[in-house]
């Protein structure tokens, strides 16, 4: 199986400074998997291209590179979208000064299919039906979760872990143009029960490859968010937590259950249930050594691993 990867190295997603390493180690998991692989990162003509399958590994649709003939390659061709709502936007990341260009979905679904591409690999199943299939043609899904890399090999037990209240990590972004993915999670995050951390590029909290440890410390902590199962809903479970979840139908999908593996919580029965575990973390032990068990399903290893196998049986 020869792979052609199609990328930005100056993505900030795959930068070694990012907040988050998800993308970056889901990247990282597959140059792992199809070793060696062909980096194309330059314009260039498609003949220059040995491959059975091509990957545009361009999560927010930014790298407008130009690859000649590239549509009249034999290769299966795949891209990767993440954030299936994401609006046309232009400008300069505060963090790098780097500038950007990022398109809509109509704009992103017209650009995979003038290269040829056959399979849209996303995260995000109920955003696709709604933001990018009416725009995709006849290109299909390739559902595939989130998948952040383990880093944790032996979790401490609740016992020893901060059991004072919740941890609530990530910013409280309001939303745009009636999209707002957080009003949940802005209400949680005031009540007495959560400490809130914020989570991304300018905050405090540890990024990257720390991120997991310092999970780890906490006995619970929250994933919230309205319309998608981020990365929170498997970074915390795998970090050995009590994942407090804002359930979704594709989170069920994967295979958490109230109750079993994660609690779920809403408006009604939020204070209850947090406060109940709280009161003896303890007895939650099995639910946050089932829910890491779950999690540990959807790592960036086997996210590669699942992609390497779908390639092998078309090809």
């Amino acid at each position: 199986m020869k792979l052609a990867i199609v990328y930005n190295p100056n993505d900030n997603k795959l930068l070694s400074s990012a907040y988050s390493w998800t993308y970056r180690d889901m990247f990282l998991a597959i140059l792992e998997r199809f070793a060696p692989v062909l980096h194309v990162t330059e314009a260039c003509e498609a003949t220059s291209i040995e491959a059975d399958a091509i990957l545009f590994y361009d999560v927010h649709s930014s790298h407008h590179i130009e690859i000649e003939g590239i549509e009249k390659h034999p290769a299966v061709k795949l891209e990767y979208f993440n954030d299936p709502h994401q609006k046309e936007q232009a400008g300069t990341y505060r963090s790098t000064g780097q500038k950007f260009h990022k398109l809509g979905p109509e704009q992103r679904c017209k650009r995979a299919i003038k290269r040829g591409v056959r399979y849209i690999i996303c995260p995000y199943k109920n955003g696709y039906e709604k933001y990018i299939k009416p725009c995709a043609g006849d290109i299909e899904l390739i559902w595939s979760p989130i998948a952040p890399k383990n880093r944790i090999e032996r979790p401490l037990p609740l016992s020893i872990r901060e059991a004072a209240s919740v941890a609530g990590t990530g910013h409280l972004w309001q939303g745009e143009n009636g999209f707002r993915p957080y009003e949940f999670r802005n209400w949680a995050y005031k009540q007495p029960q959560i400490t809130y951390l914020e989570h991304g590029i300018n905050s405090r909290t540890p990024k990257g490859i720390y991120y997991q440890a310092f999970l780890s410390r906490f006995a619970g902590a929250a994933a919230f968010c309205d319309c998608y199962v981020v990365p929170k809903y498997l970074e915390i479970p795998m970090a050995g937590c009590v994942c407090f979840c804002q359930m979704h139908d594709e989170y069920t999908r994967m295979g958490f259950v109230d109750g079993v593996n994660c609690i779920a919580v809403n408006q009604k029965n939020f204070n209850e249930r947090v406060k109940e575990f709280l009161a003896d973390p303890c007895k939650y032990q099995s639910i946050a050594d089932a829910g890491r068990k779950q999690a540990l399903n959807y790592t960036a290893d086997k996210f590669a691993d699942k992609l390497y196998e779908f390639l092998v049986s078309i090809i």
